[in-house]
């Protein structure tokens, strides 16, 4: 007969849940800073662009639009880093996004091509690239605050979201940058709290039990605030319970067992600067290493019995959270984490089935990660 979830568990699943949801609808909705002009238009005062000197073409045609391009982005509204800075390479570290444009002939259709990209000042990855062709340079005198717009609308809301990286200024004021990854290899080991409630009515109370977690972990984020995790955890488990038997012999029966446990996981992922908090809930499966070892000592007498024997052990669910801190390559991470059966441990013999406990597990370990698969991998300048 299984044994009802926790109330507690149930309670702590749907707050992890409601939490993830939340917290990823705000960061979607928040739209970034804005102040009203002399001009009366909006400008975006946290997004600075800079638009680097058009490539290709006539002479005639680069002066054109290197003089109009820019004009067309001050006046959208964003702050635009071209005439603040002494030099191109100043102009283009200080800002947040960048505009790359290229002009081509097309013969097939006889056409003047312009090609604008926007790329993200941290990472060097292209956002959004847009083309349009013209005739005559005059032509475009309606068009170029059109492919600007079409350039910008993606701005403010990767700004807002910090879609391509992690970041928070050091020490000296110099910028951390911290790139993002698909998938996630680690290590972690620590301490694990045994509550076991046992299936016999025992003379004194089951005192918790202190054990170990040494996992292997690998992590798959296809989503900026979602992903997927899986671990092999390697643990023990060792409990004593006391009891009589009908002629009146007082009995203590140890159990000692070794396992694999399977953990299969839905993963958060929220940044705060250098900072990453994960909570996560799933299920795990638990595989035993080997026969468990019974050990019953009958009225003070030691090793009267010795007994080995098989043991399914049960599904489970589980729920906490990683609280994780960039350092050198990768990630230090602190897992806190409750897990409880959804079942009891059974002994199989050849002539019975006995039920001999059912567990909660408070668990809490450090470990290290490296990332791999590198988002947005950056694009050359």
């Amino acid at each position: 007969m299984g044994v009802p979830i926790p109330r507690v568990l149930k309670k702590l699943t749907g707050f992890l849940m409601m939490t993830g949801i939340t917290v990823a609808l705000c960061a979607q909705t928040s739209p970034p800073e804005s102040v009203e002009t002399d001009s009366g238009a909006s400008q975006f005062i946290n997004v600075k662009v800079w638009v680097a000197p058009t490539r290709g073409g006539s002479a005639e045609d680069r002066a054109y639009f290197d003089f109009n391009l820019p004009e067309e982005v001050k006046g959208s509204g964003y702050d635009l880093t071209n005439s603040l800075y002494p030099t191109p390479e100043e102009a283009r570290e200080a800002s947040d996004f960048y505009i790359i444009c290229r002009l081509e002939y097309d013969a097939e259709y006889d056409d003047n091509v312009i090609t604008a990209e926007l790329y993200s000042t941290r990472t060097d990855a292209v956002i959004i690239t847009t083309s349009m062709g013209y005739q005559t340079t005059e032509e475009m005198n309606d068009w170029n605050l059109t492919m600007i717009y079409r350039l910008m609308a993606n701005a403010p809301i990767s700004k807002s979201l910090d879609m391509e990286e992690f970041e928070y200024t050091g020490k000296g004021g110099e910028p951390k940058v911290y790139p993002q990854y698909r998938l996630f290899l680690g290590l972690r080991g620590g301490y694990s709290l045994r509550i076991y409630t046992p299936s016999i009515v025992t003379i004194d109370p089951v005192d918790p039990e202190s054990t170990f977690e040494a996992a292997l972990h690998v992590a798959y984020h296809p989503w900026r605030y979602l992903g997927f995790q899986t671990e092999v955890v390697f643990t023990r488990d060792s409990t004593s319970f006391q009891s009589y038997d009908q002629i009146g012999d007082k009995h203590t029966y140890q159990y000692n067992s070794m396992s694999l446990m399977i953990p299969l996981l839905v993963k958060g992922t929220f940044a705060f600067s250098q900072f990453v908090v994960s909570p996560l809930a799933g299920v795990y499966l638990t595989f035993p290493l080997g026969r468990m070892t019974m050990i019953n000592e009958t009225n003070k007498k030691i090793d009267e019995e010795t007994a080995d024997f098989s043991y399914p052990l049960p599904l489970g669910l589980t729920a906490g959270v990683e609280m994780g801190m960039h350092l050198g390559p990768g990630l230090l991470f602190l897992d806190i984490r409750y897990a409880a059966d959804l079942a009891k441990t059974v002994r199989l013999s050849e002539d019975a089935t006995t039920d001999l406990y059912h567990r909660n597990m408070v668990s809490l370990s450090l470990g290290y990660k490296f990332g791999l698969l590198r988002k947005n991998p950056a694009a050359p300048r």
